[in-house]
């Protein structure tokens, strides 16, 4: 298991806690007010601060691609064995918190291992083929953008015409909504990012956190998770990410984190 720092952000940290259950292999994380939830191979679960995490979805679907989309959860992946359903589930939502699930569009043909949603803009990485495609009416109707190397995306929250790539040779902007993107020149090299109303926070392959509050063009390093992270996310203030089996989080914008939950994930 990979280290991760003990330095306390603001605020009282909830007591770390261990999982019990198996929750199996993390694709990605999201933060939805205090809880987190944490998308698997196994389902998607959910873990209030200082409690254990619990089996959400039913069916426990395999959560390639998830996102937080207001008080609906969008998300993308394959089913359950037994499930009634294609391979590829295309975008399915939530209005239940993530209970159950209802298919939005691109069921059979779609399998996003990358989301992001701004109000009714919804952007997504096709595995299959590396397209991006992007939705201006909530996921119902899709339009294909090219094949950018994109490794994780993130999407300004004030302006959805702002999206922001991490590929191997440093991160990329847009200001078009995707259809074409730029190198940001002088750009840390980053591997997951997410952007908040306060800016875009990203995290580098040795853990490395960054931010701006000029949709990329200049960074600042503000901390460490403590190794190489598999999974970001962000609300406000408050980071999480996955850090081998480790979810450390960040209450003062990643300056600091601590441990908030050890998964049992084998």
């Amino acid at each position: 298991m990979s280290s991760a720092p003990s330095g306390a952000g603001s605020g009282a940290p909830a007591p770390v806690v261990t999982s019990t259950a198996k929750v199996g292999h993390v694709h990605n994380l999201a933060l939805d007010g205090e809880r987190l939830l944490i998308g698997t191979h196994e389902g998607l679960w959910e873990q209030r601060p200082g409690a254990a995490p619990s089996l959400l979805s039913k069916p426990p679907f395999d959560v390639m691609g998830l996102a937080v989309a207001g008080t609906r959860l969008l998300a993308s992946g394959h089913p359950d064995e037994g499930q009634d359903a294609p391979a590829d589930l295309g975008l399915i939502a939530s209005d239940d918190g993530g209970r159950s699930w209802q298919t939005v569009s691109l069921g059979g043909a779609v399998d996003f291992h990358r989301l992001v949603a701004v109000g009714p803009v919804v952007l997504g990485v096709s595995a299959h083929d590396g397209k991006l495609l992007r939705s201006r009416d909530a996921g119902a109707t899709w339009q294909e953008l090219g094949r950018p190397p994109v490794f994780d995306l993130a999407v300004d929250p004030a302006d959805a015409t702002r999206v922001v790539i991490t590929t191997k040779d440093g991160p990329q902007l847009s200001t078009d909504g995707g259809t074409r993107f730029a190198p940001i020149p002088g750009a840390p090299l980053l591997a997951f990012l997410t952007w908040t109303p306060s800016g875009l926070v990203a995290l580098a392959p040795d853990g490395a956190v960054h931010s701006s509050t000029d949709a990329g063009r200049t960074w600042t390093r503000r901390g460490s998770v403590g190794g190489e992270p598999g999974a970001l996310a962000a609300d406000g203030a408050r980071l999480v990410a996955l850090v081998g089996h480790t979810v450390v989080e960040s209450r003062d914008g990643g300056a600091s984190f601590a441990p908030r939950l050890v998964l049992h994930t084998e």
